[in-house]
């Protein structure tokens, strides 16, 4: 500030009063409220703060792991179905093979039809 400028009185009081405190952001914010940022001037408020933001900080983490287990947990069954599906699938291809290796092998169709031309 330079001699014989005036500042308003609030505007000194705010900046020399320590750091502010903002809401948290995301869903935290939105159970917080719609509150203004409070102006924060002991240490112990400021240590408060910190450790509230490291324990959202730490349940999100630990909803995002159990979100990411439960990923796991579906990816490892669609891998297990898919594996027994394909399987299944073989199975059947070899079962379609052997049939049609035995038909042509009699030379009658297996459902008693005749193949019809298009």
């Amino acid at each position: 500030m330079t001699k014989g400028t005036q500042e308003p009185a609030g505007t000194r009081a705010e900046q020399s009063s320590g750091p502010r405190a903002t809401p948290p952001p995301g869903a935290a914010a939105q159970a917080a409220g719609a509150q203004q940022p409070r102006v924060v001037s002991r240490p112990e408020d400021v240590a408060g703060l910190v450790l509230m933001q490291i324990d959202l900080v730490n349940a999100r983490k630990d909803d995002l792991t159990i979100a990411i287990k439960g990923l796991s947990d579906l990816t490892r069954q669609l891998v297990r179905a898919y594996g027994e599906n394909m399987q299944t699938i073989e199975q059947l291809q070899s079962k379609v093979k052997k049939a049609g290796t035995s038909e042509r092998s009699s030379g009658s169709p297996s459902n008693g039809k005749r193949k019809g031309s298009r």
